[in-house]
């Protein structure tokens, strides 16, 4: 990982009004949920779907379109240390501000007398944070295969043609269609039940291996992809 990237990155982000707004509307209106519905406890929190995908469109795409990336590889800057930065600092900033928010949350939920416990505050955070590593991994993959923020569209399109296999599978009783929509759309935002994990006696570790197989498969197609892409503007 290189921190210069990195940094880079979140300075980028961060001259972007239009993502700051979408960021601050996903972080404060859940915590408006948490203060008038304090009953409901941290899941009205949701999850970080909404803002792993405001923070990481275009996080190669871009690149790509404005040329940044031709000059980028003509540095010394190695392709995995470039997907691999992209990944973490959108990745990192996922955690990060979701860390904030449940700090936030739990704030309020202890003023109005539902403080939640050590270990639930534990799981949530360590879910988020798996979840924002996992999702960014899968939008790393989608950034690098097209220009600008269509990695956006092809995640929506992904996520529809999974959810209409999913209920053509159920509509039809076909047992192995619903599998494979719902296998899809597990891919897509790859993350840990941590609390049903914690929960199992033995734990069970094939799901550790699934989300740990779809992060390290789609970075390194990543990788794979923009390596192609410098090859491509090279013999140019």
């Amino acid at each position: 990982m290189n921190v210069t990237l990195v940094t880079t990155f979140w300075r980028q982000r961060l001259t972007s009004a239009v993502r700051l707004a979408i960021v601050a509307m996903l972080t404060g209106v859940p915590l408006l949920a948490v203060a008038f519905m304090p009953g409901a406890g941290l899941g009205v929190l949701g999850n970080a779907q909404g803002l792993v995908l405001t923070l990481g469109a275009g996080m190669i795409g871009q690149d790509v379109s404005s040329g940044v990336l031709q000059l980028l590889c003509a540095r010394p800057v190695g392709r995995p240390d470039y997907v691999l930065s992209r990944w973490s600092a959108v990745g990192l900033a996922g955690v990060a501000i979701s860390l904030v928010q449940l700090g936030l949350a739990v704030a309020v939920l202890g003023a109005r007398g539902h403080a939640p416990s050590t270990q639930e505050i534990a799981l949530f955070g360590a879910q988020r944070s798996f979840e924002c590593l996992g999702l960014a991994a899968v939008l790393a993959l989608l950034s690098s295969l097209i220009g600008g923020i269509g990695d956006l569209g092809l995640y929506l399109v992904a996520n529809l043609g999974a959810g209409i296999v999913q209920m053509v599978g159920q509509v039809k009783h076909w047992r192995w269609m619903d599998t494979a929509g719902a296998e899809l759309l597990a891919s897509l935002t790859p993350t840990l039940d941590l609390p049903r994990l914690v929960a199992s006696t033995p734990m069970p570790w094939s799901p550790i291996a699934s989300y740990a197989s779809t992060v390290v498969l789609c970075l390194a197609l990543a990788i794979l992809a923009v390596n192609r892409k410098e090859l491509s503007y090279a013999s140019g």
